[in-house]
């Protein structure tokens, strides 16, 4: 699993290396939200109603690729810092889940294991596919604690890259700001020090976006279509409830009693 994931990588880092330049990542993501909300979810929902296998995968396949669509944009962000900063107006309630420009990862594993330990989830979804999620196949709990596994590997090693980059840059900072005279000269070292981890920054960037579409595609490549549908339109409704300024506007003013 782990070597899927990172021939998976690799094949992302070749495709990301032909980048071209589109709108602003802020007002793509506007669109993609509203797509999401307006048009695949409830198309999704009326496949996941109608008695057609075919028409489900139809839209399940839709969907992902639409997710791709997003990773894939996050990627032609011109910096890691642009995309980390520009995807989203997000509330201090979507801080602790973002990692590297969006969600972390785990995030996705963690929903997918909600529907065993809760066996279902007690949702809406439930009405359309019942027993998707009953006494799932020793073979798929295996997979998934697999991708589990590799997704505990590849974050950490992730993360040491850009601890790495951080230092090094606090490093330079550190031992040329005492010989700058003025702001202007500060300036320059400070843009300079950002120009020399920039690249290695970007790389760390890609990295993580690159793991979170492999982790995606291989949630999909071992669940069947009806499970695919109820993870799809969790994660969905995960997206566009975080990117609903009035429901995160409701949450920043509940006060909290300890």
């Amino acid at each position: 699993m782990i070597k899927s994931m990172s021939r998976h990588m690799k094949k992302e880092k070749k495709k990301s290396s032909r980048k071209s330049r589109g709108i602003p990542l802020k007002d793509f993501y506007e669109q993609w939200i509203n797509t999401l909300k307006t048009s695949l979810l409830p198309d999704l929902r009326r496949a996941m109603l109608a008695s057609s296998a075919n028409l489900l995968s139809t839209h399940v396949h839709h969907l992902h690729l639409h997710f791709l669509s997003y990773f894939h944009a996050l990627d032609t962000a011109t910096s890691a810092a642009a995309a980390a900063a520009a995807a989203r107006d997000t509330s201090p309630l979507a801080f602790p889940l973002l990692w590297l420009g969006d969600f972390h990862p785990n995030l996705f594993t963690n929903l997918l294991r909600s529907f065993l330990t809760n066996n279902p989830p007690h949702s809406q979804s439930n009405n359309f596919f019942p027993n998707a999620w009953t006494e799932p196949s020793p073979e798929l709990v295996a997979r998934i604690e697999q991708i589990e596994c590799g997704l505990r590997l590849m974050v950490p090693s992730v993360a040491n890259q850009l601890r790495k980059a951080q230092a090094r840059f606090a490093d330079r900072v550190a031992v040329h700001w005492g010989q700058c005279d003025g702001r202007e000269e500060v300036s320059r070292m400070i843009g300079a020090a950002l120009a020399a981890q920039g690249e290695v920054l970007e790389s760390v960037f890609l990295d993580a976006n690159r793991l979170r579409r492999s982790v995606l595609s291989e949630i999909l490549s071992c669940v069947d279509v009806y499970q695919a549908a109820l993870f799809l339109e969790k994660l969905a409704h995960f997206y566009v409830g975080f990117s609903d300024g009035d429901l995160m506007r409701e949450f920043d003013q509940c006060k909290l009693h300890l």
